[in-house]
């Protein structure tokens, strides 16, 4: 896969796990020693503060920089427990008067202030703030599906919209994906939905409930869980590792759920 080193993490559809995508791969290249940081993009609907249990210790947002009320340092925010992830958080609104142009100049002065190797954007989406970013801050994309339907149509549409914006290399992240399901015919199968979304893939998140309990609870999951695994193995892909779609991963075998 690709090298590259300022992610946009989108889907058109929401709740398919696009938060989670963009938390657990960042904290998986955290844990291997790679400075990153992690931004909320999701204006007005912010929740990552939430995912990493630091929604007390935010002063300053991504609005705020922006805005230039404060020093990006001021809005980066250490995660405990993980010496090389850092956090800024989405405003809970737009600054009103700000254009929205501003946004790019903030993500950098963001990734210089935090010293990040890696930079992972959660986003809505869709929408200015995702035009923005594709056209003038990020070098890649992971895009998400479920195996639902609705989710599958709404990858491949977003990967052609962030395309148009700009040619960026995209990957296509599938979570929450349930191997039972895929064996019995009931789901889809990964060839059917790398075929629909016409986007190559860059990892697979099985349906896991010790993430959703994780979410939950506010923490990180467990880097031996299947999730945290299947986080790790995108991880190493995007540092260039030849890593087989379901390493670690025990009973989970492609060619079984195809």
């Amino acid at each position: 896969m690709e090298q590259f080193h300022r992610v946009i993490v989108s889907s058109a559809k929401g709740g398919i796990g696009k938060s989670t995508t963009a938390l657990g791969t960042a904290a998986a290249l955290a844990s291997l020693g790679h400075r990153t940081l992690l931004v909320d993009c999701d204006v007005g609907n912010r929740c990552l503060d939430l995912m990493l249990g630091v929604e007390d210790r935010i002063l300053c947002d991504l609005g705020d920089v922006a805005a230039e009320r404060c020093e990006p340092s001021a809005a980066v925010t250490a995660v405990p427990g993980r010496e090389a992830l850092r956090f800024c958080a989405a405003p809970y609104a737009w600054p009103e008067g700000v254009p929205i142009e501003r946004l790019p100049a903030a993500l950098d002065k963001l990734a210089e202030a935090s010293g990040a190797e890696f930079v992972f954007c959660d986003t809505a989406g869709s929408g200015e703030t995702v035009r923005r970013i594709v056209s003038d801050f990020a070098d890649g994309a992971f895009i998400l599906s479920t195996q639902q339907p609705a989710s599958i149509r709404s990858a491949e549409r977003t990967a052609q919209l962030l395309t148009s914006i700009r040619p960026i290399p995209c990957r296509l992240v599938i979570s929450c994906f349930d191997d039972r399901a895929a064996r019995r015919g009931k789901r889809a199968g990964l060839l059917e939905i790398i075929d629909r979304t016409h986007v190559r893939t860059a990892g697979v998140v099985p349906l896991d409930p010790v993430l959703m309990l994780a979410q939950e609870e506010g923490r990180i999951p467990d880097a031996d869980s299947r999730a945290g695994i299947a986080f790790r193995n995108i991880a190493r892909r995007l540092l260039g590792e030849d890593v087989r779609l379901f390493e670690g991963m025990g009973a989970l075998r492609a060619r079984r759920v195809l």
